[in-house]
This record gives structure tokens, C-alpha cells and sequence, in this order.
């Protein structure tokens, strides 16, 4: 397992996940979950990538923190059945908004004697129940951005790894494996997220359902940045596209 850790390690590293004395931290996730200290990273971020206000500054940082741990969480869980473990307290973020981790405190989660499915229960509701959630609800109560925009830009993540994946992706286990994966999550009870209902069944979707329907229920605010820095003017599947062309 020492090798596969090592071999899953360096695909992670694409996901911008780096062992903590790689990066110089500025702030840990344990401090993001106090509102104090959330309220004065928001507003640093604000200033960083010239947002508005605080809503724009949080949706913006759910995005690319999902990126950082749920998405490399999903790939490594379909490419390799094996996904590391992210404990908040293990977690740091540096100020190129990478993610640094306490190795140490970062277990490998592999199939070993239990069942695929219980295992990948197991690793998600670990994943969202004591991760995702309380960040989430920490930025919706900090800049009272709506939590669907935080769920919804979650989502986005998640259709993203799982179609780029799959439309590269030939082993047909590795394709049964995925689809399974992704079909758990939309039909999950609340529970798995610590919540009263699944806060992202509403927004997954790949294959046809995907092409059909590219666009989003919510916006990420992405249009309201000062400075268009991926030059797109509005995200590619942003719901006022689709307002514009009906």
C-alpha cells in the first residue's frame, strides 16, 4: 500500500494537494469554521481577487475548495479504490489557495475485507458529514450567500470529475465503478451530509441528462468579479445564458 499511496500522492498533487512542509500555510480549516476568523479570511479574499462583496468572495472560494478535496476525493476513490482521509484538522489552506495536509493525520481509506459499497459509504459521509458540511455552513452563515449556490457549485465539481473521467476512461470496471459512484450520491438520504435532505441531488447530472441540460439552477456570482480573470465574461453553463437565449 506504501506504493499505491505514493503513486495516488503524486495524481493528488494535480488536484493541488501538497504535504504541509511543501507550502507555508495561511490559515487552517479549523480556524475557517470560526466565524470570526472566516469573516477576516473572506475578506482577504475579497480584496485578492477583487469580489464585490462577501457572497461573491465565498462562492468563489466553495468552488475551488471543492475542487481541492471532494473532486480529488471522488477521482481517487474511482481510479485507484482507495481515497485519503481529510480530516479538517489535518487541513490547511496556503495563500495560492492550495491545500496543505498533515500527512500523518491523513489515513488511506483502501477496500480490504468490507464491501465496496459499505466502504465508499463510509468514505463519504467522513467526507461530507465532518468536512464539506461545515465549511459550507460556515460561508452561508459568514456572507449569507443561499447554501444552493454553495451546494450547487459542489455539484458542479462533481459532474465535472465524473464526466471528464469517464469520457477518458476504458476499463469497463473502472466505468461500472464510476457510474455506481455518482448514481450513491445523487440517491443518498440527507444523512450522508449530516442534513435533513441531500443538498446536491438536484444538481448532478452526466451522459445525456448533462448535454441536455448543461445549465445551472443558481449562479456562482462568477459574472460580479471586478476582473473577468478566465476571460469568459459568464461561466459556460450559467443559468443567465440560458434566460438569454430563450
Amino acid at each position: 500500500m506504501i506504493k499505491m499511496s505514493r503513486i495516488v500522492m503524486n495524481e493528488l498533487k494535480n488536484f493541488d494537494i501538497h504535504v504541509q512542509h511543501e507550502r507555508p500555510k495561511e490559515i487552517a480549516i479549523t480556524d475557517l469554521l470560526n466565524e470570526e476568523k472566516c469573516l477576516s479570511f473572506l475578506k482577504k479574499q475579497m480584496i485578492e481577487i477583487k469580489a464585490p462583496n462577501l457572497s461573491v468572495a465565498a462562492s468563489m472560494f466553495s468552488k475551488r475548495y471543492a475542487y481541492l478535496v471532494v473532486s480529488s476525493t471522488l477521482y481517487s476513490m474511482a481510479a485507484f479504490n482507495c481515497a485519503l482521509h481529510l480530516p479538517v484538522k489535518a487541513c490547511a489552506l496556503s495563500k495560492e489557495r492550495k491545500l496543505c495536509i498533515q500527512a500523518d493525520m491523513c489515513k488511506w481509506q483502501e477496500v480490504k475485507s468490507m464491501e465496496r459499497e459499505q466502504w465508499r459509504e463510509n468514505v463519504l459521509r467522513s467526507l461530507f458529514s465532518s468536512h464539506i458540511t461545515p465549511v459550507l455552513n460556515i460561508l452561508n452563515k459568514t456572507s449569507r450567500i443561499p447554501a444552493s449556490i454553495l451546494w450547487e457549485n459542489v455539484a458542479i465539481r462533481i459532474n465535472s470529475i465524473y464526466r471528464k473521467t469517464l469520457a477518458k476512461e476504458l476499463d469497463p470496471l473502472k466505468i461500472e465503478r464510476l457510474n455506481s459512484d455518482f448514481h450513491f450520491l445523487k440517491n443518498a438520504s440527507g444523512d450522508l451530509f449530516h442534513l435533513k435532505e441531500n443538498p446536491i441531488q438536484h444538481y448532478l447530472k452526466i451522459g445525456e441528462e448533462l448535454t441536455l441540460n448543461p445549465y445551472r439552477k443558481t449562479c456562482c456570482l462568477y459574472y460580479k468579479l471586478e476582473e473577468d480573470v478566465e476571460g469568459i465574461g459568464h461561466c459556460g453553463n450559467c443559468p443567465m445564458k440560458r434566460s438569454e437565449k430563450n
